[in-house]
């Protein structure tokens, strides 16, 4: 099996082929590649090749698979983007695994023996978690990364939120559902490295769920960090066991800081003034924030991209993410554009946050790269990475802002094709 990944200036390891790994019997002989931290060998032998891949790296997932096929070896692909783009990935591979595979994977092992597979592998329903197989982590890549080194626990799946260009409602339900807390424990207690990367879209979505893990996890004394939004600040008894439990930062998807992205989003802090007393709360409890904004909505303009750096300036988080907005394929973001014929491009390795590949609203194409550019360049400037690191007294958010700018680099290009 094969997992196929970008470039990445701040990995941690993936776990999908991971748990795959841990549900297959036991007399299977498995190998697990991850790119770029290892080099996939064409000449391997192989029974089955697995490669799962998202919407920016599916290409080089494309690639791979063509190359094994050539050799008659079958192929099998899975992920966001393969599930979504089902077609497209059968023009690649001999079968495609569409939704959560621990509902199906027998079933391909099982047709695979008999020479029989089929061309789509559907879960027609969502995997309980009560039966989690945690990964085989003896089979998976360490993270490399200079500043932060972390091993990957997930403990939930499903969103609420349905967000128009957000994809994990559309992979793992709209509903969320949740492991045990000692099961939780249990694994952890058995992993050799002491922090923690909890991949959850939201680690405190149920703040009574949450308490119970978090308490479960203080035995364990470890260091963590994960996703949340930014109503864990509203629960004094929640933040104190998370930072109890080993909580150092969290990453906090806020999308926009302006008055018509409060409106947009719809979120629990609907103004600046009470999302910066929030983030005051969390910095209080040394809780770093790493932002999450994105940035090509139909109601930004040049003044609003103003206005958001001079918030940003004036927000005491640990760093951000500021992407550009990606029509993930199957979200409604990417259904309304294509209805408006602004889509710019189908150059899949482009659907990163570094590329704009729908035609904005109100700017043309280099205004608003021209923006983007501004905004990051300036948010950061060596001088204001190093203030936000002493401010939060955190080495980790030095690591997090030179990864995210070493990142935007490879990106913002204007010479986007059109289709």
């Amino acid at each position: 099996m094969n997992y196929i990944a970008r470039k990445n200036y701040f990995t941690v390891p993936p776990i999908s082929l991971g748990i795959l790994a841990a549900v297959t019997p036991s007399d299977w002989e498995i190998k697990i590649i991850q790119e770029p931290l290892q080099q996939v060998d064409f000449n391997e032998p192989a029974d089955l090749v697995g490669i799962t891949a998202n919407t920016s790296n599916v290409i080089r997932g494309y690639q791979i698979s063509d190359n094994f096929r050539r050799r008659g070896i079958a192929v099998i692909m899975g992920g966001i983007h393969p599930s979504a783009r089902a077609d497209e990935a059968l023009e690649h591979c001999d079968s495609v695994c569409i939704g959560e595979a621990e509902l199906i994977w027998n079933d391909v092992l099982e047709d695979l023996q008999k020479k029989c597979l089929k061309r789509r592998y559907k879960a027609d329903t969502y995997f309980n978690l009560n039966d989690y197989t945690p990964p085989r982590r003896d089979l998976m890549t360490a993270s490399n990364s200079l500043f932060f080194s972390a091993a990957t626990v997930e403990t939930s799946r499903g969103c609420p939120y349905n967000c128009d260009f957000c994809s994990v409602s559309l992979s793992h339900g709209n509903r969320i559902r949740y492991r045990q807390p000692d099961s939780v424990a249990e694994e952890i207690s058995k992993i050799k490295r002491k922090k923690i990367f909890f991949v959850d879209n939201n680690i405190a979505a149920n703040h009574r769920k949450a308490k119970e893990l978090f308490k479960s996890l203080i035995p364990q004394k470890i260091k963590w960090t994960g996703q949340a939004t930014i109503s864990i600040a509203d629960d004094p008894e929640l933040l104190k066991y998370a930072v109890d439990s080993g909580c150092y930062g969290l990453l906090i998807g806020i999308e926009s800081i302006t008055d018509e992205g409060f409106k947009k989003y719809k979120k629990s802090k609907n103004d600046f003034i009470t999302l910066k007393s929030a983030i005051k709360t969390l910095n209080d409890h040394r809780i770093a924030v790493q932002a999450h904004l994105v940035f090509g909505n139909d109601f930004d303009t040049p003044d609003s991209i103003h206005e958001t750096l001079d918030r940003l300036n004036e927000l005491d988080i640990a760093s951000a993410s500021l992407g550009i907005m990606v029509p993930y394929p199957g979200t409604k973001l990417s259904d309304d554009l294509e209805r408006g014929n602004r889509i710019l491009t189908k150059n899949w390795d482009l659907y990163d946050i570094n590329h704009l590949v729908f035609k904005p609203k109100n700017f043309t194409t280099e205004e608003f790269l021209e923006e983007i550019r501004r905004i990051r360049n300036e948010f950061f400037s060596v001088g204001k990475m190093l203030a936000r690191s002493i401010n939060c007294r955190k080495f980790a958010a030095l690591g997090f802002n030179l990864s995210i700018r070493s990142h935007n680099q490879v990106g913002l290009k204007s010479n986007v094709p059109v289709i």
